[in-house]
């Protein structure tokens, strides 16, 4: 519950800068598609991201232009597909003899699919340009209507009838013809219920994006018009800044730190700049980044440089962490027209999930034989890191008008994070705490570009 503390904390602030409008209530409809991102881990092989549809219904209400809370029902079928590191062999005829019958062999396949009813329950914060930016935080019920598994040899067991978790949205609202908006939306989805009632950990998961149209004609004023937003000027005190970046990113720990290379993923968010003063600003706002590190040399452990004695395997493999990132920065423009600006302060993460995937090698040897094995990494890391992150930022870039309204904004961005990243009872052997030492700290660099739109009073 902390992450949705943090989100509705940073909403009641960015709230506080708005001025209030009418209610409104809408309704709409949208249809899309999800891709699974199944929670936990696989000893014996790994999952595949596989679409599946989703479509649903959702009423909104607004307690003013910023601040409005939603619900409503939606479809869902997740199809999941775990591949196993070995092969196994196709069932023999009744009739033949396994001593010449070869019989086929299978990939290793296990194939599955959940169909969901949910009802989502979320607070939005919206910035009140055009289009118009729909943040939404909350959580869900499921209810499970549907269950298919093909599963080679061993039975089934029984799946969890009822799923809850918390749901993360996106969204940009785009004007059409009165009362109608066309609605685009992604949103991140994390299961907290285990998938199945007595075995694994393995939980539910998924990203959708969609497209829908809704309809805000709903409540009335006395006179029989429909209560509207007016948008006649452009606020001079806010502005926003939908944004983009490719982030490199590195280990910084104290321990091992030449051990590690560096590891590559992509940033996209937005920031809502509030001016101060003729040359200043506040921005904060909200952003996905990913963030990590690469491992390539000889360990005892898959994830990190770990070595007792002599190192078992051969390791080939990329950690990756997601955060919902908050930054807290005071921007200043310098140079002509303020082309020019540079930004620090500090930030928060909240993990929204963490990942090891690539592949390690080892080798058995005995009298007469030796042998090389290779293993697919696909391992969830969750548990192993913790639940934020808090660092300092420093950026800097170039802005360039465009048009009349807008205005383009490029430049670099550098993060680093405070303290240990793994959670101490990741790390068994407990030396790197009592040294002092860290084992895992986030730093990354980032080239960004921003989109500068304006919004209204």
């Amino acid at each position: 519950m902390r992450k949705i503390e943090s989100l509705v904390i940073f909403i009641i602030l960015i709230n506080c800068f708005t001025p209030v409008s009418s209610q409104k209530l809408t309704t709409g409809y949208y249809g899309g598609v999800n891709i699974s991102d199944i929670h936990g881990n696989s000893t014996s092989g790994k999952w595949k991201f596989k679409p599946g549809p989703v479509q649903g219904f959702y009423l909104d209400y607004s307690f003013n232009r910023i601040f409005g809370f939603r619900t409503g029902i939606n479809y869902s079928t997740l199809y999941y597909e775990h591949v196993n590191n070995y092969q196994i062999p196709g069932y023999f005829p009744y009739s033949f003899s396994s001593s010449f019958w070869p019989g086929p062999y299978y990939p290793g396949s296990e194939l599955s699919d959940f169909s969901f009813i949910a009802f989502p329950t979320q607070i939005r914060l919206s910035v009140p340009s055009i289009p118009r930016l729909d943040f939404m935080a909350g959580i869900y019920n499921a209810f499970l209507i549907d269950h298919n598994e093909d599963y080679y040899y061993y039975e089934t067991s029984k799946p969890s009838k009822e799923d809850f978790g918390y749901i993360y949205s996106v969204g940009l609202s785009i004007p059409l013809v009165d009362d109608f908006n066309a609605v685009i939306n992604a949103r991140y989805i994390t299961g907290r219920r285990k998938m199945y009632d007595y075995i694994g950990e393995l939980r539910h998961g998924s990203i959708d994006f969609s497209l829908g149209i809704e309809w805000n004609g709903i409540i009335k004023d006395k006179i029989g018009k429909i209560q509207k937003q007016e948008r006649d000027t452009i606020s001079e005190s806010i502005y926003l800044i939908y944004k983009g970046s490719f982030n490199v990113s590195w280990n910084s720990c104290e321990k091992n730190a030449e051990k590690y290379s560096l590891n590559f993923g992509p940033s996209i968010g937005f920031l809502v700049n509030i001016r101060l003063a003729s040359n200043s600003s506040f921005r904060t706002g909200l952003s996905i980044d990913r963030t990590g590190y690469s491992l390539k040399d000889s360990s005892d452990s898959f994830h990190r440089y770990y070595v007792d004695d002599d190192a078992y395997y051969y390791v080939d493999t990329k950690t990756s962490v997601d955060y919902l990132t908050i930054p807290l920065l005071i921007n200043f423009q310098i140079g002509d027209q303020g082309r020019f600006f540079v930004n620090t302060g500090p930030f928060v993460g909240i993990k929204l999930n963490a990942r090891s995937r690539g592949t390690v090698f080892y080798n058995i040897a005995s009298q007469g034989s030796y042998s090389r094995y290779k293993r697919i990494v696909h391992d969830d890391l969750e548990d192993a890191v913790r639940d934020n992150a808090f660092g300092w930022i420093i950026g800097g870039g170039i802005t360039i008008p465009v048009f009349k309204r807008l205005a383009i904004e490029s430049g670099l961005q550098y993060r680093r994070g405070f303290g240990e990243v793994f959670d101490k009872s990741y790390l068994p052997e407990n030396d790197a705490f009592l040294s002092g030492k860290t084992v895992f700290e986030n730093s990354s660099l980032s080239l960004q570009i921003g989109l500068r739109v304006p919004v209204f009073r």
